[in-house]
């Protein structure tokens, strides 16, 4: 009676921790300045054309949004994202659609928690994890890579597990038939060939033959089966060029130090700074105390998503998780004792790692609610559809004028009535056209006039809060130019019209 007790317990602290970070990542969908609306627009056109992917002049294939570059060549690596998104939207709306985002990052958070629950106690692990929230709530925004955080736990998981003698070799070909959806929902399925190398390797310098024979075919079979893209073997090898034609610069791929130097404030930099010297911390206190249990896998691992967190703040939420099976492996072969043995060295270890846990966990928790607790919620945050309907009613009509972040809210409002003039993919416009046009224009009133004269915009649509040095100058210069009447504001955009004969009625209604 008193077990069962205690694991009715266990799973009450479990039910209340996952609603706890259930509740760290809803937020509302900030749809003026994300990917989503494109996203949706992708999948109503692959549900709406039966998935036709021999049509050549489609998203699939081309910058299908876009008037300045219609025709430029993409590789579309998340289409399947856009296909489930609209589905789900179509059949939930906004607020169902942020309900099953937050769904996939729980199912990925279980996987990682029950393999750290078996090799260290339920509360460490338990205080791990709850330091460990802050970071894996990092990326709230409804975006295709939540299905890579949530394939890269079932690899993890499955090949752990084989690695460990604990599941048979033939739960690995779940591996290639996971990669097969994962290749056609976002870029990062290049981590499911790394996770492979990491456990390939492992076995190799084990001498682990039936291993590396069994790995090394699953890992063929995986190579295979992302070849069952759109885009074929350069859909396959795009997360390698991808950066080739990148020339704008993203807030989401700088490092930690980047961005704080940019005067940008993260809660999240102080917990990933002190998870990473933990993780580093646990590895030097192995080597020295039991050096032989120091996983070589669980090694490369943390180097690498330490590496990567560090580099690029779209994989906080990556680190986050794969930090919990590390520390949980490590703290447990460096506190446990023999039966019978008192060490009263590593029980005061174990106190000062409580201690620890507690306090960060207690202040990376704090910290986050409080900078982000009041855009808590699911669905639209309030107002954000008011500006296309007054779009709409006034039947303004471009080309349009838009800067970056709010590309995606057009597409998915006033397509396929308006192009748009640049949409939140940087490689999928030519990088000339960020270095010798979007931005200069928007640094200088001259330029801007010369590419109005090329485009002949009638109307600029420009996001409130864009933070770039270019898109704030150019709030500016749009504000003090006279042949632009400004006709709209709100909390997220605001909308200028061109002083004509067309729109002589429009304005003088709506001028503010």
């Amino acid at each position: 009676m008193k077990e069962r007790s205690k694991n009715f317990f266990k799973l009450g602290i479990f039910i209340l921790l996952l609603l706890w970070l259930g509740f760290l990542m809803t937020r509302k969908i900030d749809l003026a300045s994300a990917d989503l609306g494109r996203h949706l627009k992708n999948g109503e056109w692959v549900v709406n054309s039966g998935f036709n992917f021999s049509e050549k002049h489609s998203p699939i294939y081309e910058n299908f949004y876009s008037y300045t570059h219609p025709e430029f060549p993409v590789v579309n690596h998340h289409w399947g994202s856009g296909a489930i998104f609209y589905l789900i939207w179509k059949g939930t709306g906004f607020a169902g659609l942020s309900l099953f985002y937050i769904i996939l990052g729980l199912a990925a958070f279980l996987l990682f928690f029950l393999l750290s629950v078996e090799e260290l106690n339920f509360t460490l692990v338990t205080l791990f994890s709850f330091s460990l929230a802050p970071l894996i709530a990092e990326r709230v925004e409804i975006r295709p890579e939540a299905f890579s955080v949530l394939f890269s736990a079932v690899f993890f998981f499955v090949l752990w597990k084989y690695s460990r003698k604990e599941m048979n070799w033939k739960w690995l070909f779940i591996l290639p038939a996971a990669m097969i959806f994962w290749v056609n929902l976002h870029v990062y399925f290049f981590l499911g060939f790394f996770l492979m190398g990491v456990f390939w390797l492992e076995s190799f310098f084990k001498g682990d033959i039936a291993g590396i024979k069994k790995l090394g075919g699953i890992s063929v079979l995986t190579v295979l089966a992302a070849l069952l893209n759109p885009a074929g073997w350069r859909g396959l090898v795009y997360p390698f060029f991808i950066f080739q034609n990148y020339e704008y610069t993203i807030v989401e791929n700088k490092s930690v130090s980047f961005v704080e130097n940019y005067g940008i404030l993260n809660p999240n930099f102080s917990v990933i700074k002190a998870i990473l010297v933990l993780m580093i911390l646990s590895f030097v206190l192995l080597f020295f105390i039991n050096r032989r249990k120091i996983s070589m896998s669980l090694l490369i691992i943390a180097i690498f998503f330490g590496a990567l967190g560090w580099m690029a703040i779209r994989n906080f939420t990556l680190l986050g998780l794969f930090a919990l099976p590390v520390l949980s492996y490590n703290s447990y072969h460096i506190f446990r004792q023999k039966e019978g043995e008192i060490n009263h060295a590593k029980e005061n270890g174990i106190a000062v790692l409580y201690v620890i846990l507690t306090v960060l966990g207690v202040y990376g928790n704090i910290q986050y609610v409080s900078a982000h607790g009041r855009d808590s919620g699911i669905g639209l945050k309030s107002g954000e559809e008011k500006a296309a309907e007054f779009i709409r009613q006034e039947k303004i009509a471009g080309p349009i004028f838009n800067n970056y972040d709010l590309g995606g809210y057009l597409i998915w409002e006033l397509f396929p009535r308006e192009k748009v003039f640049v949409d939140n993919r940087p490689a999928e416009y030519p990088g000339e056209f960020f270095t010798n046009i979007y931005k200069p224009m928007q640094e200088n009133a001259d330029v801007f006039e010369k590419v109005d004269r090329e485009y002949n915009f009638n109307a600029v649509f420009f996001y409130s809060h864009d933070i770039t040095p270019w898109g704030m100058n150019f709030l500016k210069i749009i504000k003090e130019n006279s042949e632009w009447a400004k006709i709209y504001s709100d909390d997220y955009l605001v909308i200028y019209l061109k002083k004509n004969e067309k729109n002589q009625s429009v304005i003088e209604e709506c001028q503010i």
